[in-house]
């Protein structure tokens, strides 16, 4: 008597990272705008690209914020 064979069916979900470029803000910008505008656009593209296929967003990670000065004054 041979061993009894087994069928299965699996499943598997991925979690991805991706980066995503969201655009640039100017003077004067608070920080915690541009974090909440970066996830938003972020989101926002990914959703309508993916979402046809049933792929969904589960969250946002990290976001990183790279702030460059653009003018020295001398206020002394």
């Amino acid at each position: 008597m041979g061993k009894p064979t087994i069928r299965t069916f699996t499943r598997a979900l991925v979690q991805v990272t991706v980066e995503v470029p969201c655009g640039s803000w100017g003077n004067g910008c608070e920080l915690s705008q541009v974090y909440r505008q970066a996830a938003e656009g972020a989101t926002g593209r990914l959703r309508r690209l993916l979402e046809r296929d049933g792929i969904s967003i589960v969250g946002v990670v990290s976001i990183k914020a790279v702030t460059t000065d653009t003018e020295a004054t001398n206020n002394g």
